[in-house]
């Protein structure tokens, strides 16, 4: 038998997991300190007390308390994880001894994501092995659960060992998740060819990889510094009208490290046709790849995509970045209608570099009385600095606007500059 002939391979290879850590939570916290508390010799005695003083059927009993072994886990309480070895081993006991219907392998399923989730993979084997004795109808599900198994304590020859056995029963054939386990382990490993080809392999076998698996996989070649197959992936995940989560990180590093313009704009514009939603630590990012750009319509583009109300700081800043954009190129009536645009959303400005910059394009126009109705606008919620003060000195001497630089040196000495 295929199955049998796996097993022995994998038995010859298997490697001991490393424990992982457990702790309890407030609905079982009795019997967590009692299993806590008793010596691993007493836990199966234990939770057959507990359990013939539960009126609900056990299987509504042991899965929340194992879960709660595992929930909050941490290093200090290490030891504490070999309690739901036990109850995992008294688990599969009941199991054996009531036994499960042929057709039903979903009690052994469980068991086995369970010992995943403990990275206990001699127990795992011991469950399948268990269920297939029993003469349960293997399927693809349960393999999967075994080979995430297999993939958690690093044992790679026996998973790929697993994937071969799949290949050949026709009931257990490896299916999308089967593909997205060995791109998200790799991923992990940082394997780059390894990823690309299990990546292959999925579509090849006619399956498009998870969301979960197309960001391992761009978050595994960003870090490799791969950033032409993380752009390749990206677009490609984007083609199945899939909407990243995390993966907008990962192709947000990538940007920067690219130095190209058109790359956050056209990003910008994937975001806009998708319709993703941009949380804060997105929109500030974006927001300082438009300025270090320095490009006007991206900054549009992204001013356009977010709320006000939730990204009040982004926005000013952008707004800022327009407006100083503007006064760089000298573009005055697109600076004025920048500024406008800005004040009537009740923003105002965030540095004195942005006033300075608009005060000097004005000066560079001579619009004397277009500097003065900005200056008054601006004034009653705005406090000018002491450089500001400065170049606006500077100006009125230079084109000889006595009055205005002697009531600008009055309004500096108020302000207290001397």
């Amino acid at each position: 038998m295929a199955v049998a002939a796996a097993r022995r391979r994998l038995w010859r290879g298997m490697r001991t997991a490393a424990a992982t850590t457990a702790s309890g939570e407030e609905l079982y916290a009795s019997l967590l300190s009692r299993l806590v508390a008793e010596p691993e010799c007493r836990v199966k005695a234990t939770m057959e007390e507990a359990t013939s003083s539960v009126p609900h059927h056990d299987g509504a009993f042991w899965e929340p308390l194992a879960a709660a072994l595992l929930r909050a886990s941490y290093p200090a309480k290490a030891h504490l994880v070999s309690s739901s070895y036990p109850v995992l081993e008294w688990k599969l006991e009941k199991l054996l001894m009531e036994g499960v219907n042929s057709h039903n392998c979903e009690p052994y399923l469980t068991l086995i994501r369970f010992c995943g989730k403990t990275r206990n993979a001699a127990l795992a084997m011991r469950v399948f092995e268990c269920a297939e004795a029993q003469g349960i109808q293997l399927n693809t599900g349960i393999f999967n659960a075994l080979i995430n198994t297999f993939l958690s304590v690093g044992d790679l020859l026996a998973a790929v060992t697993l994937y071969e056995t799949m290949e050949g029963i026709e009931d257990s054939k490896p299916d999308r998740a089967t593909y997205d386990a060995f791109i998200s382990a790799f991923s992990r490993l940082r394997s780059g060819d390894a990823m690309m080809s299990w990546y292959l392999a999925a579509k090849n076998a006619g399956f498009v990889p998870g969301i979960q698996a197309f960001e391992s996989l761009i978050v595994g070649f960003v870090l490799l510094n791969k950033l032409d197959d993380a752009e390749l992936v990206f677009e490609e995940m984007v083609s199945f009208e899939m909407k990243p989560t995390c993966t907008v990180e990962a192709k947000l590093e990538v940007l920067p490290r690219t130095e190209e313009v058109n790359r956050v704009n056209s990003f910008i514009k994937l975001v806009s046709d998708g319709n993703w939603e941009l949380n804060k630590a997105l929109v500030d990012r974006l927001t300082r790849l438009c300025l270090d750009g320095g490009e006007a319509d991206v900054m549009e583009q992204l001013l356009a995509l977010i709320q006000k109300e939730a990204h009040f700081s982004s926005v000013t800043q952008l707004h800022c970045g327009i407006i100083r954009f503007y006064a760089s190129a000298d573009l005055l009536s697109d600076m004025e209608h920048a500024i406008d645009r800005m004040l009537d959303d009740g923003m105002m400005f965030l540095c004195p570099e942005d006033v300075e910059a608009v005060i000097c394009s004005y000066f560079r126009h001579k619009a004397f009385d277009r500097l003065e109705i900005f200056l008054n606008r601006i004034r009653s919620l705005y406090m000018l600095t002491r450089s500001s003060y400065d170049i606006l000195v500077a100006g009125f001497r230079r084109f000889d606007l006595n009055q205005r630089l002697e009531a600008t040196i009055k309004d500096m000495r108020e302000a207290g500059f001397a």
